[in-house]
């Protein structure tokens, strides 16, 4: 099995029966990371350093995308990030179809502090039932539905203080420890190559997971559109450009979302993106996308 450990620092919490035979460490400090026993590799990346609604600006993490991971942990972590959902993205690009990414964290009033000064003030103003719908939520908003089979689970100890029993007045006097541990976790999706006769607007979906700027509204408005297109295409030609086109969606509605949306509705610029993709001769040049900003036929 091989692990991505986002956060990485001295300890990993990993079961001593999981012996991974690559474990990449991904952390602020090289120092802290040298003593993590289960570390096969080490890289000092700042998590928080982005290419906005894209990914972490990283190139030793994007050269590992050459060979993904069967799993992705991050503990103790996500409370410390101010651009969650890059990092989220990140990890899409870095596991196998079916890998699942693990974010764990503990109650907020864990570690007090300079940790906790440290934390977001997103992450210090909400509750620990907030934080499990906001490290979800963010599976959602990174790559849609390339991510699959997502859960939350509570697996503070028996110690901390939401698990004590009340079965008697004098209960209510027993503190518990402020160690309460939340999980949030997903699989990544399977990713259609190409297109599937028997249903294009799945594999056209799928190959729209990871589009920065394009809105849900967007890609429900054009899919369908795209995958009729597809089908009622009278060449083979016309089928492969909608193929090949489907990545210039993002420089197209780049241009279409300066046009006024009165005058020029959603559902119209749907249909205009999806006429263009099918387009053989559409290529996303400069010429053509000024042409489109400019409101002319490109």
């Amino acid at each position: 099995m091989s692990i991505l450990e986002f956060g990485a620092a001295e300890e990993s919490y990993l079961p001593e029966n999981i012996k991974p035979s690559r474990h990449v460490g991904v952390g602020l400090s090289t120092g802290l990371m040298n003593k993590n026993p289960s570390l096969t590799e080490k890289l000092e990346v700042d998590l928080n350093n982005v290419v906005e609604d894209e990914t972490v600006d990283s190139d030793e993490l994007r050269k590992l995308t050459a060979e993904p991971f069967d799993a992705i942990i991050m503990s103790n972590t996500i409370d410390f990030l101010t651009h969650p959902r890059e990092v989220y993205r990140t990890a899409w690009q870095l596991l196998k179809p079916g890998g699942i990414m693990i974010v764990a964290f503990t109650s907020k009033k864990a570690y007090p502090g300079k940790f906790q000064r440290a934390q977001t003030k997103m992450w210090r103003d909400f509750s620990d039932d907030q934080h499990m719908w906001i490290a979800g939520s963010f599976f959602q908003f990174s790559a849609g539905d390339g991510w699959e089979n997502l859960l939350g689970f509570n697996i503070s100890p028996e110690s901390a203080k939401d698990n004590l029993e009340k079965d008697s007045p004098l209960d209510m006097f027993k503190k518990g420890k402020d160690n309460n541990m939340y999980v949030v976790q997903a699989t990544k999706g399977f990713q259609d190559e190409v297109i599937d006769e028997a249903n294009p607007a799945k594999s056209i979906n799928s190959r729209m997971w990871m589009m920065p700027v394009l809105e849900d509204r967007d890609k429900q408005l054009v899919i369908p559109r795209l995958a009729r297109a597809y089908t009622m295409a009278p060449s083979e030609e016309q089928k492969r450009a909608v193929g090949d086109h489907i990545a210039l969606l993002p420089k197209v509605y780049e241009a279409l979302i300066k046009m006024d949306q009165f005058a020029f509705t959603f559902s119209m610029q749907s249909q205009l993106a999806a006429d263009l993709v099918m387009d053989p001769d559409f290529n996303g040049n400069d010429e053509q996308i000024a042409a489109l900003k400019q409101g002319k036929n490109p």
